[in-house]
């Protein structure tokens, strides 16, 4: 019996959890300094950036698909556009807010990964987002 296919709402859950697993699997390593090669570095300070905004994007995007289990592609897009552009937006401005705060660190590195992250979940949906010809979500 073949496995059954995942419907964009599994996908769209599937790419969040990974993305917090990624996220806390950083926040678990950073401060444990298991790492001492410069780019590891560098990259364990901007990934939680990146992966936060792919996080965000797609549990929002999947609480949103899960009330809308027969949304149509335009409306999934549109949804999806929305929740990027809102996770990108609120991460670029708590970075930037960060330069009037003690105890935070503004750094632009952070904000050239969050765009970045916006780049992947843009090619991630795609993934998320393909459905069978003939078939709508959840058949």
């Amino acid at each position: 019996m073949p496995y059954p296919r995942l419907t964009v709402t599994t996908r769209a859950s599937l790419v969040a959890l990974s993305a917090l697993a990624l996220l806390s699997l950083v926040q678990w390593v950073r401060p444990r300094h298991l790492v001492s090669l410069e780019v590891l570095v560098y990259l364990l300070g901007v990934l939680p950036n990146l992966a936060a905004v792919i996080a965000i994007t797609f549990v929002l995007l999947a609480t949103w698909l899960d009330q809308q289990p027969t949304a149509a592609p335009g409306d999934m897009r549109r949804r999806f556009r929305a929740c990027a552009l809102f996770a990108t937006g609120g991460l670029i401005v708590w970075e930037v807010g960060q330069r009037s705060s003690r105890g935070l660190r503004f750094d632009n590195h952070d904000i050239a990964a969050t765009v970045v992250g916006l780049g992947l979940s843009w090619w991630v949906y795609g993934w998320v987002s393909r459905v069978a010809p003939g078939q709508r979500d959840g058949q």
